[in-house]
C-alpha cells in the first residue's frame, strides 16, 4: 500500500507532466503556424521579385515596327522595271527575301505630264514594272516616283536623268592577258575612252564574266576546253566579293587603261560604263562601299532607300588564256 505523502507526490509530478506535454504540443502548434506563415512570405516575396525582375525587361520583339525601304533606279534607253517596294524584317522571323517585296502598292511614275502606273511582275523578286516596253525612259528627264501603301503610307522620290554617254574608244575583240602585266608594253589598243556626259563627276566601271563554265566553244575553231578564273595570291576563296562575278570601280575622269585586277576569269567577258545621277552616286557609293545603309544618304521621301537613274555603255572582249 502506497504511503499517501508518496501519492501527493505521484499526482504533483503526473500534473507536472502532463503540463510539460500540454506545452510542448502548444509550442509544436505553434511553429507549424509560424511555418506555414513564412513559406507563404517567401512565396509571396519570390513572386514578387519575380514580377519586378520580369517588368524591367526589354519589350517583346514582337513589338517590331518594320521600316519600309525602296530601290528603284531609271536606267537611260530601257523600259521601266525593277522598282522594288519591300519592308524590314523582325529577326525573330525565319528569314525569307520573299516576304520583304510589297505586292499591294500603288506604284505610279510621273513625268512631262504623263503617268505611268506600274504592276507588280509575275516574279515577285523583280518588283514593279510598266507593261509596255517601248515606253522607255528618256535622257535629261525629270522623273516622280509615288508610292502609296495599304495603310495610307506616301513615299516618293525625283530624279533628273543623265544624258546619254557614248564610245570614244572600246577594248579590241580579244585581249591577251599577260605573263607579267609590271613588264607590258606601251598599248594604246588597250584603252578605255568615252565622251564625257554635262553634270556627271564619276564614272563607274563594271567588268563580268558573261561564262564561268564555257572557254572554248567562243574560239576558233571551237573546243571543248573549260574556263577558269584568274588565280591571284591575295585573293580569298571564303570573302563574298570573290564568289562574285562583277568587279566594280570608279574614276573621275574619262579615259583609262586596262586594269588587269579588274578581270576574275578568262574567256568571254562584258565592260559597261555608267554615267550616274546625284542620287545613284550615293547609293553606289554606301552599297559597295560601306556595305550598309545610311539614311542621310537616302534619296526618297516616307522610307529609306533609292530613287535613281543613271546611262551607260556596254561592250565585250574575250580574254584569251595565256598563262600556265
Amino acid at each position: 500500500m502506497i504511503p499517501v505523502h508518496l501519492k501527493q507526490k505521484l499526482q504533483t509530478l503526473n500534473f507536472y507532466q502532463f503540463y510539460q506535454l500540454f506545452h510542448l504540443k502548444l509550442n509544436s502548434e505553434f511553429m507549424k503556424k509560424n511555418l506555414k506563415t513564412m513559406r507563404f512570405k517567401y512565396k509571396f516575396l519570390s513572386l514578387l521579385i519575380a514580377f519586378f525582375a520580369f517588368s524591367c525587361e526589354d519589350p517583346a520583339p514582337f513589338d517590331y515596327i518594320p521600316q519600309n525601304f525602296v530601290e528603284a533606279y531609271l536606267i537611260v534607253g530601257e523600259p521601266f522595271n525593277n522598282i522594288k517596294i519591300m519592308r524590314s524584317l523582325p529577326l525573330v522571323d525565319s528569314f525569307n527575301y520573299k516576304n520583304s517585296f510589297i505586292t499591294d502598292a500603288e506604284v505610279k511614275i510621273k513625268f512631262e505630264n504623263q503617268i505611268l502606273d506600274l504592276i507588280p511582275n509575275p516574279d515577285i523578286l523583280q518588283g514593279y514594272y510598266y507593261p509596255d516596253t517601248n515606253v522607255v525612259v528618256k535622257p535629261n528627264t525629270k522623273y516622280s516616283l509615288e508610292v502609296r501603301l495599304k495603310n495610307g503610307n506616301i513615299i516618293t522620290g525625283e530624279t533628273v536623268t543623265p544624258g546619254v554617254i557614248k564610245w570614244k574608244r572600246q577594248l579590241p575583240n580579244l585581249i591577251y592577258y599577260p605573263v607579267d602585266t609590271l613588264k607590258l608594253p606601251a598599248n594604246d589598243t588597250l584603252k578605255l575612252s568615252w565622251e564625257q556626259v554635262p553634270g556627271t563627276i564619276v564614272y563607274f566601271i563594271r567588268v563580268k564574266s558573261l561564262d564561268t563554265l564555257e572557254y572554248g566553244k567562243y574560239l576558233v575553231p571551237p573546243t571543248d576546253e573549260k574556263n577558269r578564273r584568274i588565280v591571284r595570291p591575295w585573293e580569298r576563296g571564303s570573302s563574298a566579293e570573290y564568289n562574285e562575278v562583277t568587279r566594280w570601280g570608279f574614276i573621275p575622269n574619262t579615259e583609262t587603261p586596262v586594269v588587269w585586277t579588274s578581270i576574275k576569269w578568262y574567256g568571254l567577258n562584258e565592260v559597261s560604263v555608267l554615267a550616274p545621277d546625284y542620287n545613284f552616286l550615293r547609293w553606289f557609293l554606301q552599297y559597295q562601299r560601306k556595305g550598309q545603309i545610311d539614311p542621310l544618304l537616302t534619296s526618297v521621301k516616307g522610307a529609306i532607300g533609292i530613287f535613281g537613274s543613271f546611262s551607260q555603255i556596254r561592250t565585250t572582249t574575250f580574254v584569251v588564256k595565256n598563262q600556265p
